[in-house]
């Protein structure tokens, strides 16, 4: 048996929004096939049967449980509550006391700045399974494989993609697997959902990577090749979940759905169409805005699609000429077009814009918010977070007045890090409930 974990977070906010640990889910159809039993333990559980689960909303993401906890001395002089977000340690630890002794432990991990999180749980499993190899992977050990050997005290850390390189440390550590077998696919797609304890939506992939190179993503340091599944494979495991499980909705991870959509996006969307009427389609990662022509857009509507973000970041054209060029005002404008020429109302499509980016002045973000809602979409502030090894980094290097190239925690998006002195906490909260008045206004209008 190998134990799949996914960590607490610790934080002064965090939600869930349509979050499941995919990663494991689909490593654990990889292990599987090489004869390993994956169990996974969640430790940020919405379904404990120990917790409330009052909280959860109907479209099944909402609030995490979470227990005030003392702040990191890096974060004293921070006046909000910081949390473990998750499970109980007590519920947790009689879970696992209460199953056979693993043969390895995989943890994950997510945000830099979420590693005491990932620490904590760590020093639990090592006090429940002294002996037991324990290896940690993900986007923190990727992006900071140093500091998480130095910090979380896992007997390896792997960092970067690739799955082959997991089954070598496994081999290593256990002397089990190192499958030979040929035809066994390059990579995995599709998750074990079985391993959860309630199956309440498909969480999908049906790529990995990104084919931009954004100076403010990771994606491409994550996982630098762009890959595709087959669109019949896409669409059999979302008819078999929908068999399974009974589930109506679909929250799409995927980094670039859209792209290049007559030879993947397209042919899903028809089947799901034809196939499978009443699913409802949600995109939390967002979508390219600059491939949504009139064909899309009526795809998306008769597949089903029902929270579609779009990833703006910036209604100037000079910054995504600056950090990719992903898209631009004029095709973004023409894609909100041609999604409410489909049906889709303003409150459908939110459009997220980065808040805090170095040297943004709030006029900037007034700017954006404004460009945003005379398209008739819905903006949605996401503040920025550093991102080690990008190519903005340098840039926040300078801008920032945390020594964010040493300590993780400085990355928090919610302390804006690198933020102009005039875009603070009090403007962002103004500027939101500037936006929901105005939409209060257009929905009783």
């Amino acid at each position: 048996m190998i134990l799949l974990v996914n960590p607490w977070i610790h934080d002064f906010a965090a939600y869930d929004l349509w979050a499941r640990p995919l990663g494991l889910l689909v490593l654990a159809s990889r292990l599987r096939r090489q004869g390993w039993e994956p169990r996974l333990v969640d430790f940020l559980d919405p379904d404990h049967p120990r917790m409330e689960t009052s909280k959860v909303k109907p479209h099944s993401h909402g609030h995490f449980h979470k227990t005030p906890i003392s702040k990191p001395e890096a974060l004293e002089e921070v006046p909000r509550t910081y949390s473990r977000y998750g499970v109980h340690p007590e519920f947790i630890r009689n879970d696992l006391e209460s199953m056979p002794v693993p043969a390895a432990i995989l943890v994950t991990t997510l945000m830099t700045y979420w590693y005491p999180g990932v620490r904590e749980t760590i020093q639990l499993l090592r006090s429940v399974f002294p002996d037991v190899p324990i290896l940690l992977g993900g986007i923190y050990a990727s992006l900071l494989p140093g500091h998480a050997r130095e910090h979380c005290g896992a007997d390896e850390v792997l960092a970067g993609p690739g799955e082959g390189a997991i089954e070598e440390a496994l081999f290593k550590k256990t002397g089990i697997g190192r499958d030979t077998d040929e035809h066994r696919p390059e990579l995995e797609f599709s998750p074990s959902l079985d391993l959860m304890r309630s199956v309440r939506f498909l969480p999908l992939l049906t790529s990995r990577g990104c084919p931009f190179s954004c100076s403010y993503c990771a994606s491409k340091k994550i996982t630098p090749r762009f890959v595709r599944r087959n669109s019949e494979d896409v669409f059999d495991e979302i008819e078999a979940a929908a068999i399974k499980y009974g589930i109506l909705d679909i929250a799409l991870y995927d980094d670039a759905f859209l792209v290049n959509p007559a030879g993947h996006a397209l042919p899903i969307l028809e089947a799901a169409a034809s196939r499978l009427p009443g699913m409802r389609w949600h995109t939390p990662n967002g979508l390219h805005a600059s491939v949504i022509d009139c064909s899309v857009a009526i795809a998306m509507k008769r597949a089903g699609f029902e929270t579609i973000r779009l990833g703006l970041e910036s209604s100037s054209d000079k910054f995504h000429a600056l950090t990719g060029g992903k898209t631009n005002i004029q095709s973004f404008l023409r894609a909100v077009t041609n999604l409410k020429s489909a049906g889709f109302s303003k409150q459908q499509i939110g459009v997220y814009l980065l808040v805090g980016l170095p040297r943004q002045s709030r006029a900037m973000i007034e700017d954006d918010v404004e460009q945003v809602l005379l398209a008739g979409a819905l903006p949605k502030l996401a503040e920025y977070s550093p991102i080690p090894g990008t190519a903005m980094w340098s840039n926040a290097l300078e801008s920032s007045r945390y020594a964010i190239d040493e300590e993780p925690l400085f990355h928090n998006c919610t302390l804006l890090p690198t933020a102009e002195p005039e875009v603070d906490a009090a403007f962002l909260r103004a500027t939101r409930k500037r936006i929901s008045e105005h939409v209060g206004t257009s929905i009783r209008e």
